[in-house]
């Protein structure tokens, strides 16, 4: 299969560099014309020009997501400059680390405001467009950070697991216009924790990953390696829909939420201790399933009744 984007319109929100760039470059060597989207002039431009040199179309935004007036802003100019949109991959980011008592109101509203909010700000007027078409590609980025997540991360944690719930409800909503949705749970070498570094991630890294897996993952955490399994997500051709992935040294696979068979009580005489007494049954989940709706997980339920 040969993953074609010509003639497609596509965003990149955060794009001026790390994994952003990476995507941009990679639309745009597959026919796509970009719009490079990044609060750093300099990064933004530089993507720019990367992309004129090389034969590519692209155009830039300058806009922050962490706006309503940035958001529509960024898709009014990818609309202007090349006439619609066919894709959004909102990937802009920051992080503010600090322990859970440590976090201060700006820490929390700033990474809500890029992540959370923006994937709003941004995805709404983007959403609009494709409806109207009937055709749209959307990619939300969440991380391991947010679905499994580790210390100092409480406020990233939240914004980056309400940007998976926001691609299930994205996916469920689309289907009737040809809007897909999906998520990756990127891991990469960047620098978007070079002037804010993780309390303690050194430390805590070392419980679980030896210096000698470290030498086995060298090199393998690139921006690259996520921005081909985008544009497989924004392609045409993409099967899958309200999905999330993970890339992790160069292993790519489905994340997912899952649901245990668990214990199906009796109503009669019901109580707090009969629900502790079958503790052991409800954590199981040796047998279970992964719902695609919610309504999926209720049908599941009625059915073994």
């Amino acid at each position: 299969m040969s993953i074609s984007l010509e003639g497609r319109v596509a965003v990149v929100t955060g794009s001026g560099r790390g994994i952003g760039r990476a995507h941009v470059l990679e639309f745009a060597r597959r026919g796509a014309a970009v719009l490079v989207n990044d609060v750093s002039r300099e990064h933004a431009d530089a993507t720019v020009d990367e992309i004129k040199a090389a034969g590519g179309k692209a155009a830039v935004s300058y806009d922050t997501v962490a706006t309503p007036e940035g958001g529509a802003a960024i898709i009014d100019r990818a609309a202007a400059a090349f006439g619609k949109l066919d894709i959004l991959v909102h990937n802009a980011g920051q992080i503010r680390p600090a322990y859970f008592e440590d976090l201060t109101l700006a820490d929390l509203d700033a990474i809500l405001d890029t992540h959370l909010r923006g994937a709003f700000f941004v995805g709404q007027p983007a959403w609009r467009l494709m409806k109207g078409a009937g055709y749209g590609r959307i990619v939300m980025t969440s991380s391991a950070s947010g679905m499994y997540s580790h210390q100092a991360m409480s406020n990233y944690a939240s914004a980056k697991a309400g940007l998976y719930g926001l691609t299930k409800a994205l996916a469920y909503e689309g289907q009737r216009y040809g809007v897909k949705t999906n998520c990756i749970l990127p891991w990469a070498a960047t620098t978007i924790g070079q002037n804010n570094p993780i309390p303690d991630m050194l430390k805590v890294w070392r419980l679980f990953v030896s210096e000698a897996m470290d030498a086995k993952l060298a090199g393998r955490n690139t921006p690259d390696s996520i921005a081909y399994l985008a544009a497989y997500l924004v392609s045409e051709g993409c099967e899958p829909n309200g999905e999330a992935f993970s890339v992790s040294g160069g292993r790519y696979a489905r994340t997912f939420v899952g649901v245990g068979d668990g214990w199906t009580a009796s109503m009669d005489g019901l109580s707090a201790d009969e629900v502790a007494a079958h503790m052991d049954q409800i954590r199981d989940i040796s047998k279970h399933s992964v719902p695609m709706w919610a309504f999926e997980e209720a049908a599941g339920v009625a059915r073994r009744l």
